[in-house]
């Protein structure tokens, strides 16, 4: 018996690739037959989690049996103490990924809208794309950053969230202090602004935003953060929204039970307490970046400067063939053809100094 299962399906389920991430090292190492392979492709922290972490989830390991306290009241306590704010106004997730599902699926109903860029975080079309078809994205400005005042043209009665990815991903760029705050003060009250700064503890430009204290004359401001990137858990999917209490207590209605784990848990209030290691692992990052970026441009590649722990640098051809010759070097890197951004574009990760040392010379001996 045969049954046709796509005619029970929403346009938007079926007109949806699905996500497709980074290749694992393990993979190209069986496909391939390297032994050794290094991944500069999802943004993750090279320098891996710190100890205290690891000694977090060993403790807790023995407890994992039960459920995880649904509220995540420790945790929540100990970061609302870290960020000064009130427990009330924070909202913990499955990654920040949830938490931007959270937003959609409790905001947007049938014929409403999302504006985001186009070539931002491919999340935003997928969830988008599944949730009544709902996503307006607006092309990048030149010098590929948001383009703020177009994102705001788009917003209309039927638009109920708009999100700005800053900095941004793939592009590395951002959008000003000034440029922000003029942004929202176009957009009305009642659409809710969410803020991904997925990045935020790379940054070192002095004129980025400082969205934390925006909170206080925008109601409507949702900032999103993870623990993924710099903190070095991308393997344990944790990441949360900051907001206004009585908003953030609307989300969390929507939150499924249990969504983030006991060593997630555990794991981030380590890094709470160990905070003062952030200032060091963005100083490396920072050296290594600005490394890459001289050694890049000197093979001829356009460098789009970057504020986070990632480069899009764009090939003379075709971006897919030159990660396929990477790969077969040991290097795994990312094109950006999902993301819109044309065949020459290629995002590379920010590794360890070996690795990126490693990656600059098999591009020499491939672009050569």
């Amino acid at each position: 018996m045969t049954m046709d299962f796509k005619s029970l399906f929403r346009p938007g389920i079926l007109a949806t690739r699905p996500y497709t991430p980074g290749r694992p090292i393990e993979e190209v190492q069986r496909e391939l037959g390297l032994d050794k392979v290094i991944k500069l492709a999802s943004n993750e922290n090279p320098e891996g989690p710190l100890p205290a972490v690891i000694e977090a989830i060993k403790g807790a390991a023995k407890d994992i049996n039960r459920y995880p306290d649904a509220a995540c009241h420790e945790l929540t306590q100990k970061l609302a103490a870290h960020l000064g704010i009130e427990p009330a106004s924070l909202i913990f997730g499955n990654g920040s990924n949830e938490v931007i599902d959270i937003l959609i699926r409790a905001l947007v109903s049938p014929g409403e809208n999302v504006v985001f860029s186009h070539h931002s975080f491919i999340v935003y079309p997928l969830t988008t794309g599944v949730h009544f078809e709902c996503g307006r994205p607006v092309p990048l400005a030149p010098g590929d950053k948001h383009d703020l005042a177009a994102m705001a043209a788009e917003v209309d009665d039927k638009t109920k969230l708009v999100i700005v990815c800053n900095p941004n991903n793939p592009t590395g760029t951002y959008n000003t202090t000034d440029e922000f705050r003029t942004f929202l003060a176009s957009i009305p009250t009642n659409v809710i602004v969410a803020i991904d700064e997925a990045y935020y503890e790379y940054v070192s430009a002095e004129d980025y935003p400082q969205t934390l204290p925006m909170l206080r004359d925008h109601p409507n401001l949702v900032l999103l953060r993870t623990f993924s990137k710099i903190h070095s858990l991308a393997g344990l999917r944790i990441g949360y929204g900051v907001g206004h209490p009585d908003l953030i207590g609307e989300l969390h209605k929507t939150r499924a039970p249990f969504n983030v784990n006991l060593l997630s848990q555990v794991a981030a209030m380590a890094c709470i307490d160990n905070w003062n290691e952030v200032a060091g692992r963005a100083e490396r990052n920072r050296e290594q970046l600005e490394w890459m970026e001289t050694e890049l441009a000197g093979l001829g590649l356009d460098v789009v400067p970057s504020q986070t722990n990632f480069i899009l640098v764009r090939t003379p051809g075709d971006a897919g063939k030159v990660t396929e010759a990477l790969l077969h070097k040991g290097v795994i890197v990312r094109p950006m053809h999902a993301f819109g951004l044309g065949e020459g574009a290629l995002r590379i990760s920010v590794g360890l100094p070996a690795e990126n040392q490693q990656c600059i010379e098999a591009l020499k001996e491939i672009l050569s």
